[in-house]
């Protein structure tokens, strides 16, 4: 049985106190040509998610579009990648430079890392984005203190 019209209102039709919106309307396609074998990898993935392959497809576009920079997790993970590269290039300065690293120093090399990881792995996608080649921009060390 059909759903009954409870009552209408500004927001559209309720049905039994849902309110039905209608979706914007889509006047536009993309197409794109793919393999036997990409067909099959796509619908799949589709599958999995209990979508159809349009449906899936839309989803996966317009997601890697709103993430221009990388999803979280990409971010999340180069922020981890460059907070280490900047601790063991702290503590091969440090090394080199004193022979020891006390705790305070790795303390402050950790410090450091993570407050500048995330700013730092936006940067480096943007770049990537921009060029479409990485390239890490290293600050000057303020003096007697290692750089990044």
């Amino acid at each position: 049985m059909g759903a009954r019209v409870v009552s209408t209102g500004a927001q559209g039709k309720i049905y039994r106190g849902a309110i039905s919106m209608k979706p914007p309307s889509r006047t536009h396609s993309i197409g794109t040509k793919v393999t036997e074998e990409e067909f099959a990898r796509l619908k799949a993935c589709a599958a999995a998610r209990g979508l159809s392959v349009s449906e899936w497809f839309r989803e996966v576009v317009l997601t890697a579009a709103n993430h221009s920079h990388g999803s979280p997790s990409e971010q999340t993970v180069l922020a981890e990648v460059i907070a280490l590269r900047t601790i063991v290039v702290n503590l091969i300065y440090a090394f080199t430079g004193e022979g020891k690293v006390t705790k305070e120093q790795m303390a402050a090399f950790i410090e450091r890392a993570d407050k500048t990881k995330l700013k730092r792995a936006m940067e480096f996608l943007a770049q990537v984005q921009a060029d479409g080649k990485p390239g890490i921009v290293f600050e000057e060390a303020e003096p007697g203190k290692p750089g990044r």
